[in-house]
């Protein structure tokens, strides 16, 4: 696969012509980790210092990405999503049409903190349902969600929680509970990925994460549950619609 040292154009553009072209059809998939360096300079009979300045434009142009200790990938298309929406990870990876799957990381009763109790409008110490998952799509990871329920109020929901693919469908076929799209708060910010966060979503430790804390209310404005939603700033493009 070598290059062609008589065109006018540098070598290191022809060579991401060629990585391209391999991504296009599909020898390259999103996730997928490249040749490394080494592979790359036998592959196409070319310098080190070609190889860098192409995956260096490459990263730049956000086809590539880089994770410490573990090589360069293909990026992922971000996805789009309407900030303002309150729909659960289910429904929303249905209107994407794409393949959705959840593993629980945790899910047990505590006592609620002061925080929770104050968003649940509940007393402090009361049983609360913390319910951590980690959600995929198309078999890769995409985001954490911990979910925090009062258990005063959803009695028996650890038992229920699983008994529908989403959990609103629980809540709303279980317990009666209805919600409205327009009534939920979000606080909405950037932090970096810690060491557990990286290993789960498969990113580099320091990884810019957005972080979502929402509260979603029924249609009587009560506290449904309170929610953090850590996402890599590489996976998703949040709109606003004005």
């Amino acid at each position: 696969m070598k290059l062609n040292n008589a065109s006018s154009l540098p070598l290191y553009e022809q060579l991401m012509i060629n990585i391209k072209d391999e991504m296009d059809k599909g020898v390259y998939k999103a996730g997928d980790r490249i040749p490394n360096e080494a592979e790359l300079c036998d592959l196409y009979s070319v310098s080190r210092i070609t190889v860098r300045r192409a995956i260096q434009e490459l990263v730049e142009e956000g086809l590539l990405e880089r994770k410490q200790g573990k090589g360069t990938f293909v990026s992922r298309k971000k996805v789009a999503r309407e900030l303002i929406t309150v729909e659960g990870f289910s429904d929303f990876s249905k209107q994407l049409g794409v393949n959705s799957s959840k593993k629980v990381l945790e899910c047990k009763e505590i006592k609620a903190t002061k925080q929770v109790a104050e968003a649940l409008q509940i007393e402090v110490g009361s049983p609360v349902l913390n319910l951590s998952r980690l959600m995929f799509i198309d078999d890769m990871p995409f985001t954490i969600d911990i979910v925090h329920y009062s258990l005063i109020r959803f009695p028996k929901l650890m038992e229920n929680i699983f008994e529908y693919e989403s959990t609103y469908d629980v809540l709303k076929n279980m317990y009666q509970v209805n919600m409205q799209k327009t009534s939920s708060t979000k606080i909405l910010t950037a932090v970096p990925a810690s060491t557990t966060e990286a290993e789960y979503l498969d990113c580099d430790p320091g990884a810019m994460l957005f972080n979502i804390d929402k509260t979603v209310f029924d249609d009587q404005g009560v506290p449904i549950h309170i929610s953090t939603f850590k996402v890599p700033t590489t996976h998703i493009a949040f709109t606003i619609s004005t």
